[in-house]
């Protein structure tokens, strides 16, 4: 069934809480489809038993990407997740081939999705036909190592309300020329749950000025422990080291890890720079499939300049 066959949506919610890390009421699930058009009309598709158990699925998504030689819509499967007593009966298969026929029939030629290499789900979507299209990095500095020095040209800030269109203006202007999962929704902060439960701007994104004028922001999830960033976005280097430097200086005794999905080699060479360990590699993967004939990774990997390194997938727009 798709989503709007589902007579009692709070079934949607208990699925969905295996595979996301928010609680996605009935609520929260139309505040997503409302504010994020990638989402399909259909919005999710799942398989319900005798009883009226919503047993699995997930979400659907046609994402617009940028390639190398053209824009390129894809189909993205989202917040895939099986009840675990439904789990090991070909369910999730079953859905897979009708999300791929769902796809044919949008005129999509590629599925995507990211994945964990730890899930023995894995094995069914190489099974499935999908290949490895990139894998999921991290960058870090122990608080033992040398702090990185604050531009003495830029100011770092806590985000207001008035920051909303200046986020997506620098969004677009870093990531033009780049390849991938580059084009959001305009307002994008509030179809990821804006102010609420996975994104908290208000709390943890930082904004960097030049002058009176904003050139990057960083948002970090932060304990006593760990300032862990989800997205850095800088026009330039001075930028990208005051974000880094003023999150050393608020939160001195954390380790700072950053994940690198939605970075290129340029804003590699910054963390390098800035004496950050990395990129290592962790267990994410990022896997497609050709709906339409044999799947080949290395021509895919071309057409989304992954081998030139401005590949960009960031931790917010993982499916």
């Amino acid at each position: 069934m798709y989503f709007d066959e589902i007579t009692d949506p709070y079934q949607v919610t208990l699925l969905l809480q295996l595979s996301l890390f928010f609680t996605a009421t009935p609520k929260v699930l139309e505040e997503m489809r409302a504010n994020d058009d990638r989402y399909t009309r259909e919005f999710g598709i799942f398989a319900l038993a005798k009883d009226g158990t919503v047993a699995a699925g997930h979400l659907l998504m046609r994402i617009p990407t940028e390639t190398t030689t053209e824009r390129l819509d894809v189909g993205g499967v989202n917040a895939v997740a099986t009840r675990p007593d439904f789990a090991r009966r070909g369910i999730m298969t079953s859905i897979m081939s009708e999300t791929h026929q769902y796809f044919r029939d949008q005129n999509l030629e590629l599925s995507f999705l990211t994945t964990s290499e730890r899930l023995g789900a894995m094995t069914m979507y190489q099974h499935l036909g999908y290949v490895e299209l990139d894998r999921s990095h991290v960058a870090f500095k122990d608080p033992g190592q040398p702090r990185t020095p604050t531009p003495s040209a830029a100011t770092v800030r806590a985000f207001s309300e008035e920051d909303v269109q200046d986020v997506d203006r620098i969004y677009r202007e870093v990531v033009t020329g780049s390849y991938g999962f580059i084009h959001r929704p305009e307002n994008f902060l509030k179809a990821r749950k804006y102010a609420a439960m996975e994104i908290k701007p208000k709390e943890n994104l930082r904004i960097v000025l030049q002058g009176d004028r904003t050139t990057g922001y960083a948002y970090w999830d932060s304990n006593p422990r760990l300032s862990e960033a989800h997205e850095i976005i800088a026009l330039n280097r001075e930028s990208f080291h005051a974000l880094l430097a003023e999150a050393e200086r608020r939160n001195p005794e954390a380790c700072v890890l950053l994940w690198c999905d939605g970075l290129t080699s340029l804003e590699i060479g910054w963390l390098k720079d800035a004496a950050y360990q990395g990129p290592l590699e962790t267990y994410g993967r990022a896997v497609i499939k050709n709906l339409n004939r044999k799947t080949d990774g290395r021509k895919l990997r071309l057409l989304y300049g992954v081998e030139r390194e401005k590949f960009r997938l960031g931790l917010w727009d993982e499916t």
